[in-house]
């Protein structure tokens, strides 16, 4: 059942009440005894449990860093596939 916060709207006391959903909004305030309570409206609690959720699954974990890209070349210099590589001097693409 879910949880609801009030306020007392004679002594401004803010308390929870357990309600089931279907049951209509209202509630006795625990310090004065009076009737006279607003339902509030709060954020809710919300946590992801399980596998396949980030906070348990990817949190922490680094993507493995990208490997060099080889070109045409070979020789895995940036300039490799290039004229100004070293590796393809003399030939003709």
């Amino acid at each position: 059942m879910p949880a609801y916060d009030y306020r007392c709207q004679s002594c401004q006391k803010v308390f929870e009440k357990t309600q089931r959903i279907s049951e209509p909004a209202g509630a006795t305030c625990p310090e004065c005894g009076s009737v006279d309570c607003t339902r509030l409206i709060t954020g809710g609690t919300f946590h992801l449990k399980g596998s396949g959720w980030y906070a348990s699954d990817y949190g922490g974990k680094s993507a493995p860093p990208p490997e060099p890209e080889h070109h045409a070349g070979g020789c895995g210099k940036p300039e490799c596939g290039t004229s100004a590589c070293p590796a393809m001097a003399g030939t003709v693409s």
